[in-house]
């Protein structure tokens, strides 16, 4: 039963004209098609949400590893299973919170950004450490979108990194901040969440990339530069002092 249809009687038994029955069984009609319409576009409605998270973990998949090698060996499995976290709504929250601890602290050390290949890449230069690897990765993301020549604190081109760099980096005040950069405190937070969007585009430019070389095919033994790996060295972390006046952002 798709529901009640009262119609208000005249007399204590029914009693329809030849033209009213038409009009009722009308009217039963189409009611019972809208109905019928309802209750099955709710049935789709409800199948379609046990599906979205399907699709979009499908669409997850599809951006790990675009154009992947068929014979390619290298990408574990467990990749493909586990898509980076660049993929996830939340990876710009994730970044602001890994800064926030850059120093060390629970949003770091605990962060879901640990689980990028980029950070796994670091483990060698990191003695292995999971939560300094993180931190190396951090500060070269941010070395990417620093401005060339010596830092300013006046020049527009140079605001974004000026702000990450002495908010997260030197633990400085946001009153502090917002008098060495001549700027209102409420415009500096729209800025700090600028810079950290610019900052988590570029972690997720270095994930991409590092996932690409990953899945290049190896050197051949003809010396072909193909699949080479760049052994650059990378800065270590341990040489580094933290400031004296850190303060855990809000």
């Amino acid at each position: 039963m798709l529901g009640i249809l009262g119609v208000q009687a005249r007399t204590a038994a029914p009693l329809f004209t030849a033209d009213e029955v038409r009009v009722v069984e009308t009217i039963l009609d189409r009611t019972t098609r809208a109905l019928a319409d309802r209750k099955l576009q709710q049935s789709m409605l409800a199948n379609l949400r046990y599906l979205i998270p399907d699709i979009e973990r499908v669409q997850q998949l599809r951006g790990v590893v675009p154009y992947a090698a068929a014979d390619s060996a290298r990408e574990p499995m467990t990749a493909l299973l586990d898509p980076s976290p660049i993929h996830s709504p939340e990876f710009d929250a994730w970044v602001k919170d890994a800064l926030s601890h850059y120093w060390g602290g629970p949003k770091l050390t605990h962060s879901p950004l640990m689980k990028l290949r980029v950070v796994s890449e670091t483990l060698d230069h990191a003695d292995d450490d999971p939560t300094r690897a993180l931190r190396l990765v951090l500060g070269q993301a941010l070395e990417r979108i620093k401005p060339e020549g010596k830092q300013n604190l006046t020049a527009p081109e140079w605001l974004l990194y000026n702000i990450l760099e002495m908010r997260f980096v030197q633990g400085r005040k946001v009153r502090e901040i917002a008098d060495r950069l001549a700027i209102s405190e409420s415009d500096l937070y729209r800025k700090q969440r600028v810079a950290i969007g610019q900052l988590a585009r570029v972690l997720s430019e270095m994930e991409q990339t590092n996932a690409a070389e990953s899945m290049s095919p190896p050197a051949s033994s003809n010396g072909s530069p193909f699949g080479a790996v760049d052994d650059a060295p990378l800065p270590v972390d341990g040489d580094v002092t933290p400031p004296a006046h850190k303060s855990t952002a809000p």
